[in-house]
């Protein structure tokens, strides 16, 4: 009897279990019911636009500025917006290193001018993070410089005008279609803060402005006597919302990693990193369909993992060995005095042989996990789903820098500011030397001048967005944002499926890393006074602030 009642039981919780997703099987499959009213049914529009120029372009993402040599993949903007009644989203990802606050203002300019109902207010536009795309970030020469580059003020009204128009093209091709949600598992990002048992820093010099080692150091050797392990984990999670047109076909998709796009980051060309790859093999299989490409928390991961790396080599090696004989046919090539010798010239290449591939290896298991989410998501498709769209402006409390820190960084800048910048010789050569010393010496003393700040305005305020779409959820921030501040979210959220997306501006700035309270213990770059605006209590704000959007959303 026990066995009879147990086995009842069972098929009742796998009946609430199969019925969960939709009223019956059958429902799930209709595409686009007629009985749905016209102002309840889901519209989705689609646009994208080329952010490349053939104009010598900025690129920015490390201490020294770049400015490219030509266009290794396609850049892009692209754009998704869903209206249902009279809220919406618009979705836009931009192979950028980050978007600076005032092209999104001049990009909300264009459209208030030129197409005045889109609501500006619901933009969403985040960063895919990649480190060789096209820069809209002030760039002030205050150095000797001998390279022509694009000046900052052109770059910002280009790129916001192709922003622009992305939005306009999705905004006017909405119609009516349907959504699915699921998520998956695809490995893309890895800790990179390498931790030790010592204090690193106590036998390894920093360079002043760049980082303060302590128990971490960013990209550490693991083969030291004091490898400790990794400080972060990795998340294996991939979050995916699929779009569909009335017939039920494939129009594109939202896909969020937690994992910057940094792969090539020390490219001299523009490159889109993983995401190029991974939207030209979803065009080949489902055609032309749009690709929003969003990291979540990512701040202390990268694409490189570091214990693995001659077992990474032998695989890539073996596995693409056609497509490392077709790129060394046609490499990425740098200015002279880059890779001037012949042995620089060698790592150099060997490096890049290595992330093109890695770029690949990356793309590979995001369409994998794309092609086995879509498998089931799509017996769910949704044509009037629960949607909101809400927007919230919070104050975060700032990393407040102690009085003795404050003396120390400005003995240290007076020291940088007697270096001095070269004034003869290769123009690249100069120009990254010259960058480079230049951004020590703001990054030194904006310690100082953030010090003075914090006495007056000791929050940082920004704006976090929340967008409901059935059971899932999106929430955005502006940082780099380390990735146990996601899993806080995520652990509580009264959503079933959460999505983090990072390095989302709004008109009060941009983001810096965002790291916990073990991080700023460790120290190493991106958890030390020059990386973070704000603390790990604003951290831990952030989160709460987040949460208290959803849930009353839900």
């Amino acid at each position: 009897m026990n066995y009879l009642k147990n086995l009842t039981l069972l098929s009742a919780a796998g009946a609430m279990l199969i019925g969960a997703g939709c009223a019956s099987p059958l429902a799930c499959k209709d595409d686009c019911s007629s009985k749905i009213a016209a102002n309840d049914h889901l519209k989705i529009g689609w646009g994208k636009r080329s952010i490349a120029s053939d104009k010598p372009v900025p690129i920015t993402g490390q201490f020294y500025l770049r400015v490219s040599q030509g266009v290794f993949t396609p850049v892009i903007a692209s754009a998704l917006a869903m209206e249902k009644g009279k809220d919406a989203v618009i979705f836009v990802s931009a192979d950028m290193v980050s978007v600076h606050f005032e092209i999104l203002k001049q990009v909300k300019a264009l459209l208030a001018r030129e197409m005045p109902e889109i609501p500006t207010d619901k933009i969403i536009i985040n960063a895919t993070h990649t480190h060789a795309g096209p820069s809209g970030n002030e760039i002030k020469m205050d150095y000797p410089n001998k390279v022509k580059v694009t000046p900052t003020s052109e770059m910002r009204k280009f790129l916001a005008r192709q922003i622009a128009d992305a939005v306009k093209e999705a905004w006017s091709k909405r119609a009516p279609g349907s959504v699915a949600y699921g998520y998956g598992f695809a490995t893309t990002g890895h800790s990179r803060r390498v931790a030790y048992l010592d204090d690193i820093g106590k036998r390894e010099q920093s360079q002043a402005g760049i980082a303060m080692n302590g128990k971490v150091k960013m990209y550490g050797k693991t083969n030291d006597a004091m490898f400790d392990g990794y400080e972060a984990g990795t998340d294996a999670f991939i979050n995916l919302l699929y779009t569909f047109d009335k017939n039920g076909k494939v129009t594109g998709a939202i896909i969020n990693v937690p994992c910057p796009a940094q792969t090539s980051e020390n490219a001299w060309w523009l490159h889109a990193s993983f995401w190029h790859n991974v939207r030209e093999k979803l065009s080949a299989k489902y055609g032309d369909i749009g690709v929003i490409g969003q990291a979540a928390a990512g701040g202390d991961t990268a694409p490189r993992q570091m214990h693995y790396r001659d077992a990474e080599k032998r695989r890539y090696k073996l596995k693409y060995a056609d497509k490392i004989a077709a790129y060394l046919k046609k490499p990425m090539t740098y200015p002279y005095a880059w890779a001037k010798d012949g042995e620089a010239a060698r790592r150099q290449y060997e490096y890049d042989v290595i992330e093109v591939m890695r770029a690949e290896d990356i793309a590979n298991r995001i369409v994998a996990a794309f092609d086995e989410v879509l498998s089931w998501a799509k017996l769910d498709k949704q044509c009037s789903p629960a949607f909101k769209h809400e927007v919230k402006t919070v104050k975060l409390s700032r990393r407040i820098f102690p009085d003795e820190l404050v003396a120390e960084e400005k003995a240290k800048h007076a020291q940088v500011m007697q270096e001095k910048f070269k004034t003869e010789g290769d123009a690249i050569d100069m120009l990254t030397y010259n960058s480079k010393l230049n951004s020590r010496r703001n990054r030194i003393g904006g310690i100082a001048k953030r010090a003075e700040l914090q006495k007056t305005e000791p929050k940082l305020t920004t704006k976090i967005h929340a967008v409901k779409i059935g059971d899932l959820a999106f929430v955005t921030n502006r940082f780099e944002l380390f990735i146990d501040f996601m899993h806080r979210i995520q652990g509580r959220s009264p959503f079933a499926q959460t999505v983090i997306v990072q390095l989302v501006t709004d008109e009060y700035g941009q983001g810096s890393y965002l790291a916990t309270e073990r991080a700023v213990a460790n120290k190493g770059y991106s958890a030390t006074p020059y990386c973070n605006q704000v603390s790990p209590r604003g951290g831990q704000e952030l989160v709460n602030e987040t949460l208290d959007m959803l849930k009353k959303m839900k």
